[in-house]
């Protein structure tokens, strides 16, 4: 992405800048080093404006941190289109989910430290809760089927860029050889196979309900 840089100022004023100019410049700085890596000086040099010129323009450090991961999420819950069978809800929030975090690894950051902020966010657990609800869960278990689904996506993200696709080939040839993904790494199956393994188990505990008894 290429951040365009603020206008040149005019008549001794100091530049100014836009808080979208701000937070494209902060997107591209956090997915590349992360979110503590954003700072006023930080923006100020990549923009050519002073840091009191950011902060002005954003309110401050956390709000600019809030507004960064509000815009992005918002993005992205206001793009999809939902189908309408319960099974299809779940797939495309996984793998929308999974590509978000992929393509914005800030989002996997913030999202450790606190739940996702952003319009539409809240509305988009609800609507799998819901589909969940209509696959024949009840209510406490489509809320732990869909925490299941999100650890598992975030889960998946998390281990494929902390390791790197190319992980085990950085392995020793005796390490490689010994590992059960020897002949089997390929994280996009390995997520399209844990997806549909965990849609298979939904749908097996929706069809053979375990009791409370079972449950403890």
């Amino acid at each position: 992405m290429v951040v365009e840089k603020a206008s040149t100022p005019k008549n001794g004023r100091p530049r100014a800048v836009t808080l979208d100019a701000i937070l494209d410049a902060a997107t591209e700085l956090a997915d590349d080093q992360g979110l503590d890596a954003v700072s006023f000086r930080a923006l100020a040099e990549r923009l050519g404006v002073s840091p009191m010129a950011i902060h002005r323009t954003t309110g401050g450090i956390d709000a600019l941190q809030h507004a960064l991961v509000s815009r992005i999420v918002g993005e992205v819950t206001r793009s999809v289109d939902w189908p309408k069978d319960w099974q299809g809800i779940v797939r495309l929030f996984a793998d929308t989910l999974h590509d978000l975090l992929m393509r914005h690894p800030v989002i996997l950051e913030a999202h450790r430290r606190s739940s996702l902020v952003g319009p539409g966010a809240d509305d988009v657990a609800y609507r799998v809760v819901a589909a969940l609800r209509s696959a024949g869960l009840d209510e406490e278990a489509a809320a732990y089927a869909y925490g299941t689904l999100h650890d598992f996506v975030t889960g998946h993200v998390a281990i494929r860029l902390g390791r790197g696709d190319l992980e085990l080939h950085h392995l020793p040839p005796e390490r490689r050889a010994a590992s059960v993904f020897a002949d089997h790494h390929d994280y996009d199956r390995r997520f399209s196979f844990g997806l549909d393994f965990v849609i298979g188990g939904i749908a097996a505990a929706a069809a053979t309900p375990v009791s409370p008894e079972e449950q403890r």
